[in-house]
């Protein structure tokens, strides 16, 4: 892990434009993205008899892990080093490109990322619905299902904000 992770040093060290740094979201959305297919999954279930131990699906498991992982070393040291971005992009896949790897995390790297998160979101730069979704599947992934919503966003994100404790 240890030459990654110098790889992954060096490469966040590099950002030094907005340009380098739109590339590096926008690849990192890609990335998350192109691992996770439904219908490639369906196909290995239904293959496989729908058995979640069989070794392909483990396997197919496994790559979604690894990249997950990665995602989540990449985006938690750009975090340390630039911050949540804040720059406006005209490339679609470079604003929820950080809320994407870390809705794909458990709990624990969750919150690692989420104080990051959270003063985007008190500075304007994640909407009310997209950051309550983000709370909410943080809730799915520390409790095992999902908080029943409140009225309105902003109740939902204070009630589960209060729940997760992390105020």
């Amino acid at each position: 892990m240890q030459p990654r992770s110098i790889d992954v040093d060096s490469l966040i060290i590099s950002l030094n434009t907005q340009e380098k740094k739109e590339k590096f979201l926008a690849d990192l959305f890609q990335q998350d993205q192109n691992v996770r297919n439904a219908d490639r999954e369906n196909e290995i279930l239904k293959k496989n008899n729908y058995d979640i131990n069989s070794s392909e699906y483990k396997e197919y498991r496994r790559k979604i892990n690894e990249v997950d992982s990665l995602n989540y070393l990449k985006t938690s040291k750009y975090l340390k080093e630039y911050g949540y971005p804040t720059f406006k992009s005209d490339n679609h896949k470079v604003a929820p490109a950080i809320k994407t790897i870390c809705l794909h995390q458990p709990f624990d790297k969750q919150a690692v990322l989420f104080p990051y998160i959270y003063k985007a979101y008190n500075n304007g730069f994640i909407n009310r619905e997209h950051f309550s979704f983000l709370l909410n599947k943080m809730h799915i992934m520390k409790y095992g299902e999902s908080h029943p919503h409140a009225v309105n966003y902003e109740e939902n994100i204070e009630q589960l904000l209060e729940k997760l404790q992390l105020k």
